[in-house]
């Protein structure tokens, strides 16, 4: 009797000492992490503009043909991921717009003058943006997301025109509050990358805008890091 029981308290610590192995990966495989903490993006922006009013500068100059419109700009963002599908994002881009060109300018002093002349508008546009992301991860290679962000934008535009009868230069800027909806999708080619593209409504409630609201559309494409 002594013997088996020997035998049996044997057996069972071989197949403790063979278990603790399996014990120890699956303990080890809980605790990781389904998800990337922190993820990184960076990349090319360009930013369009729905049912401009153009721009209208101070002392009675205005012009129609200038916007925030460029297809020059960049994005970056980063996003602290609390689960699988809920993240935080912080979000910064920057657009930058030179058009010269040739189109009637109006100046009143109080008496307005209208001549088509040789003139330059630049733009620059910054957003500060921040709120949740929504992801819906899976088992492939494919990512959707989606966001709703808040924040600031800088707005700032220049106008130079000189010519025989007008010349003129005003510069002016405004901090105005403003949203980014919108969302896209991230498709992984390695564990630690992905690339990305995305596009947002990207209302900027813009003082000078005649409707109160410049209501512009946001393209991006780069490189998730993860």
């Amino acid at each position: 009797m002594r013997t088996n029981r020997t035998l049996a308290f044997r057996l069972l610590l071989c197949v403790g000492l063979l278990m603790c192995p399996t014990a120890l990966a699956l303990a080890q495989g809980g605790k990781t992490d389904e998800y990337p903490k922190f993820e990184f993006f960076g990349g090319y922006s360009a930013l369009g503009e729905a049912n401009s009013h153009g721009l209208t500068f101070g002392n009675g100059a205005s012009t129609s043909s200038g916007d925030y419109s460029t297809f020059t700009g960049f994005e970056a963002s980063m996003i602290r991921n609390f689960n699988k599908h809920l993240g935080i994002k912080g979000d910064f881009s920057a657009h930058f717009n030179n058009e010269s060109a040739r189109f009637p300018v109006t100046l009143c002093t109080p008496a307005c003058v209208t001549a088509t002349q040789d003139n330059q508008v630049k733009t620059r546009l910054y957003n500060f943006l921040a709120g949740p992301e929504f992801k819906a991860r899976n088992h492939t290679r494919f990512t959707p997301f989606a966001y709703a962000l808040a924040g600031v934008a800088r707005t700032n535009a220049s106008f130079t025109t000189a010519g025989p009868t007008i010349n003129f230069h005003f510069e002016k800027g405004d901090n105005s509050f403003a949203m980014a909806l919108g969302g896209g999708f991230d498709i992984r080619a390695t564990k630690r990358v992905s690339f990305r593209a995305s596009m947002d409504y990207n209302p900027v409630f813009v003082n000078d805008s005649l409707s109160g609201t410049r209501d512009l559309v946001r393209f991006s494409l780069g490189v998730l890091f993860h």
